[in-house]
């Protein structure tokens, strides 16, 4: 096991106590947008980084078929047990290649990008996943100037932990030019949790416009 694998082992030593009050609008967007991308039930969808596994679990009451993956052990031995249904895998997203190339309709990455080192790995395996046309559904923290301004003026350092887990930040133009650099056309570009200008996260809907 890697010592990220380890880290986020001991994040996820007890599962059963994570609860996070915007799933249900992550959800609600999730019915509304995926279907309006041509996401019809039947198609494959895999729930990257899918900790506890209730969105994996939830594309699969949708009539997906569904498969989730997540670094941390605990958390898929977790969603095994709570949320059974989908296919899971214990892993990076690059454990997945070459063997599942091109397998997928769309891909969710809800809260993930945030902690990563390897941005480009993560979105050009993303790309090698998805079928040409492929939808990417990805969440990650907003910071847009307005919400700097205010986590600057109340509580910039609990926000910007050094030792905290979150190690990117992302405005949209800043989002936007990686999407776009690893072959990714957004068509959907909202928020959730409070209200623009102070949202929590960004929600976009990409589509893969071509393979890198």
């Amino acid at each position: 096991m890697t010592d990220i694998a380890e880290y986020y082992d001991k994040s996820w030593s007890r599962p059963e106590l994570y609860n996070d009050r915007t799933t249900p609008l992550r959800m609600a967007l999730l019915r509304k947008h995926l279907p309006a991308a041509g996401i019809a039930p039947g198609a494959r969808v895999l729930d990257l980084g899918c900790g506890c596994g209730e969105f994996s679990g939830f594309f699969k009451e949708l009539g997906y078929e569904a498969e989730g993956i997540d670094i941390s052990a605990n958390a898929v031995e977790y969603a095994r047990r709570n949320h059974p249904g989908p296919a899971y895998h214990v892993g990076e997203v690059q454990t997945l290649l070459p063997a599942r190339a091109g397998a997928f309709d769309a891909v969710f990455s809800s809260e993930v990008i945030e902690h990563l080192f390897d941005v480009e790995g993560y979105l050009r395996s993303i790309n090698r996943l998805l079928k040409p046309r492929g939808v990417l559904v990805l969440t990650t923290p907003y910071h847009g100037v307005a919400k700097n301004i205010v986590i600057a003026m109340s509580k910039f350092s609990r926000h910007f932990d050094p030792l905290g887990q979150h190690i990117r930040f992302f405005d949209k133009p800043g989002l936007e030019m990686c999407l776009r650099k690893f072959g990714f056309a957004p068509e959907v570009w909202t928020g959730f949790g409070r209200f623009w200008p102070l949202w929590m996260s960004h929600f976009v809907v990409s589509r893969k416009a071509h393979d890198v």
